[in-house]
This record gives structure tokens, C-alpha cells and sequence, in this order.
């Protein structure tokens, strides 16, 4: 028929329909992006009780029905936006970086506080999330698991190799672990400084480090051994200490 476009085999063969599909799939990727941007900005600013639907799409010029074909709620949007930001806070303590353990430390506990930073306003309602949806509390205990985790292995490698004090890795991991999160959290969201001078952040990162540092290292300023030379240092220590504990049989 005239006017109407027909579909034909060659025109499958040629990818038209797969070309068609992709601009679909791209839009719809951009419009739920959109959405997601939007998120963001009204839950930092308002919190993760007050924000609406409405709030929204209001600057987004889309409908609600265009919203509910992409999310199911408030709550369901909140998670994906938050996803991010856990996901970077978590992978943050996986990086390993820095000469001494002292750095090291250092650098870690200033990406944490920096992200703390970036993203003051939506992790203010995380936190705030977290006392009243079930599903959130348990993304919140779990990003605080796995930090915890992630510091009890460091602390228990050292240990091993003689890096640290006399400590409880178990005890020690929960003791570092909170105080790195309760400072990002007084600094970055609730802004607590009720001090003459303003902190800094650098200065409190290396205050921070300091504690850290004097609280379960032997010696945090020793060079570190490169990563490729540990393994089979550690199998040499190991190969020692067993023929040490082997009998010596009389001649």
C-alpha cells in the first residue's frame, strides 16, 4: 500500500531492524539516565523521606507514567542511584597504593573521605534510609561488612609478617574501621566542626592516618616490599621455619 513502509526480507538482511532496535534501546537508556540524574539531585537535597515522584520528573519535563515504565518507586530508583556510590566506596579500600604502610593507609582513608565529599547530599539520605527501609539497612551493613573485612585482612597479613603490635586483627578492624567512617561522616555529611579553626581535610586524613598508624603498626615508615617479591618471601619464611621444626637425628 502506498504511504506505508514494507518490511522486507532484504531489508532484515541488511540490519534495518537491528538499527531500529539499538535507536530504541538507546533512547530508552537515555531517558532512564535522565530519571537517574534527576534522582540524585533530589534525594541530596531533600533527603530520602521527603523526596516524591513528583520531585522528580518535575525538572525532567517527562511524565509520571514515563517514570513508572522505568522504576517502580521512590525506593526503587533510590537504590539504583545509591548502587554507585556504595559500589565506589567499597572498591575504594581494595586499592592498594603507597611506599609505607603509613601512605598506604593514607591514601586510602582520603579516597574514602573524598567520596564522602562528592557525594555529601545522597549519602545524608542513605544514612537516613537505612533506619527506615529494610532493604537499604542491609546495603548499609553490608558496605560497612565488607570495609571492616577488608581492613581485618590487612591487619592479619601484617601481623603474620611482623608489621604489627600485639593486636586482636578482629577487634582492631572494627575499632579502625568505625573510627574512619564516624570521621567521614561527622566531616563530610554532618559538616561537625565545632572548632575555631576549620578543618582541612588533608590535615584530618593524616590526624586520622596518625591513630591508625601508632594504634597497630611496628614500624608504618618502612619501605614495603613489592607485591611480586612477597609471595616468594613468605614461601622462603615458611620452607625456614619447617626445616627449623624438624627433629636433628643423632650421628
Amino acid at each position: 500500500m502506498a504511504g506505508k513502509r514494507r518490511i522486507t526480507r532484504s531489508a532484515v538482511r541488511r540490519g534495518a531492524l537491528p538499527a531500529e532496535s539499538r535507536r530504541t534501546r538507546n533512547s530508552a537508556e537515555a531517558t532512564e539516565q535522565v530519571l537517574l540524574d534527576a534522582a540524585r539531585r533530589v534525594f541530596a537535597d531533600k533527603g530520602y523521606i521527603r523526596a516524591t515522584v513528583q520531585d522528580i520528573i518535575e525538572s525532567t519535563g517527562l511524565s509520571r507514567g514515563a517514570f513508572y515504565l522505568y522504576f517502580r518507586s521512590t525506593d526503587d530508583i533510590f537504590v539504583r542511584t545509591i548502587t554507585k556510590v556504595v559500589d565506589d566506596i567499597v572498591a575504594s579500600s581494595r586499592v592498594r597504593s603507597g611506599r609505607t604502610l603509613r601512605q598506604r593507609v593514607y591514601d586510602s582513608n582520603l579516597r574514602y573521605f573524598e567520596i564522602f565529599g562528592a557525594n555529601r547530599g545522597l549519602l545524608r539520605a542513605f544514612f537516613e534510609a537505612s533506619y527506615v527501609d529494610p532493604e537499604i539497612g542491609r546495603m548499609r551493613a553490608e558496605m560497612r561488612s565488607a570495609y571492616i573485612i577488608r581492613v581485618r585482612d590487612h591487619l592479619e597479613r601484617q601481623r603474620q609478617r611482623g608489621g604489627c603490635l600485639p593486636i586482636d586483627p578482629d577487634a582492631s578492624a572494627l575499632s579502625l574501621a568505625m573510627m574512619v567512617e564516624g570521621t567521614a561522616q561527622a566531616f563530610a555529611i554532618l559538616k561537625m566542626e565545632p572548632f575555631e579553626r576549620p578543618l582541612e581535610l588533608k590535615r584530618l586524613c593524616t590526624e586520622v592516618t596518625e591513630i591508625w598508624c601508632r594504634a597497630v603498626y611496628v614500624d608504618p615508615d618502612r619501605p614495603l616490599m613489592p607485591e611480586a617479591a612477597k609471595a616468594p618471601a613468605l614461601a622462603g619464611g615458611l620452607k625456614r621455619n619447617k626445616q627449623a621444626a624438624m627433629p636433628v637425628r643423632e650421628a
